[in-house]
């Protein structure tokens, strides 16, 4: 058969790559039959491939079956082009981390970890391990334990039996019980803390970007533990709150 054919082992991925273009000249939210017509595939083949690109960030769906690009497509594309929303979005964590003086991240959801999207460094001298585009995982991150404080309880538990719960460092938590009971707090105040549980000297604060109801990533501030104490960290939530408003209001 030809190089290039619609079959073969090069046929997926010329597909995986169709529907991206489709999603991105979509220019905002579609629908799966339209999609799927605008890619030239099968209904059936576009939905089985598209759980795949929800899966690793490439695409989000929504309530009602429709679909966009997701975060890691966005992240790849504000790596390359400055649009409107993420011009305001770097804006509103430039300012963020000047007023706090710390290294600043936007991460969103992606299947079962998230991506950062932004980052912002902060003035101090030591290195943050983050970097856009890098996927981390949920339950040993401030953005992560936010995102996953927007589920319930049960949804919890399956995500842990997919995933487990690795530790990164000695503070990690590696139990399903102490991880729920962490959330649990995480609601009732409405931010998370990361206590060197990621990596090791490093304390984050994080608080919820949600739409329309929906956590889907969080704000962290990320500090260095021997030069910014709790309490000083604790103290940049109302700013940090501040900022989720404003990119929310940038999402919605």
């Amino acid at each position: 058969m030809p190089a290039g054919s619609g079959s073969g082992e090069g046929a997926a991925p010329r597909k995986l790559l169709k529907l991206l273009e489709a999603l991105g000249s979509a220019g905002g939210r579609i629908q799966l039959s339209a999609l799927a017509a605008d890619a030239g595939m099968a209904k059936s083949t576009a939905h089985r491939l598209l759980a795949v690109l929800v899966s690793e960030g490439w695409a989000a769906v929504h309530e009602g079956g429709s679909y966009e690009l997701g975060p890691r497509a966005r992240a790849v594309a504000a790596a390359a082009m400055r649009d409107p929303v993420n011009a305001s979005v770097d804006g509103i964590l430039q300012s963020l981390s000047d007023e706090v003086s710390q290294t600043v991240h936007l991460g969103l959801a992606a299947g079962d970890r998230f991506i950062y999207t932004h980052k912002v460094e902060g003035p101090q001298g030591f290195g943050i391990a983050s970097h856009v585009g890098m996927k981390q995982l949920l339950h040993s991150t401030a953005i992560g334990k936010c995102i996953l404080a927007g589920m319930d309880d049960a949804e919890v538990a399956e995500l842990v039996q997919r995933t487990g719960l690795a530790a990164r460092t000695p503070r990690t938590h590696v139990t399903l019980d102490a991880l729920l009971s962490d959330l649990a707090g995480i609601r009732a105040r409405g931010f998370s803390l990361d206590e060197e549980e990621n990596e090791t000297n490093i304390r984050c604060l994080a608080v919820p970007v949600q739409v329309r109801g929906k956590t889907i990533g969080a704000i962290s501030i990320s500090t260095v533990t021997l030069l910014t104490d709790l309490d000083a960290v604790v103290g940049f939530v109302p700013a940090a709150r501040a900022a989720a408003s404003h990119i929310q209001d940038c999402l919605a």
